[in-house]
């Protein structure tokens, strides 16, 4: 299991694909996902962090990318922020670690 596996955890999210897929719920129709990619030129995974709604037969209807193409720290640091917002917009509720 790898520190980045383990720092989405601690966010809440569940892990896909270890150090590659990182998905949460946020309702029945609404994900946050984050997704990690090789990219020619570069030497590590380059990670896109964006939020997906569904109809309730599972099709996608809205994609909204929130960070593209870009280091995983880079994104945890977006993806923390934008959980921080929804906590404060009281969108969700804060985490409680065990």
């Amino acid at each position: 299991m790898s520190a980045v596996d383990d720092q989405f955890r601690s966010l809440g999210f569940n892990v896909g694909i270890p150090s590659l897929v990182f998905v949460r719920s946020l309702s029945r129709d609404c994900m946050l996902v984050v997704e990690g990619e090789r990219v020619k030129g570069f030497s590590e995974y380059r990670y896109t962090f964006y939020k997906t709604r569904y109809l309730p037969d599972g099709r996608m209807t809205s994609v909204k990318i929130y960070i593209e193409n870009q280091a995983i720290k880079r994104v945890l640091l977006r993806v923390t922020s934008f959980l921080s917002f929804l906590e404060s917009t009281r969108q969700i509720e804060r985490e409680v670690l065990r």
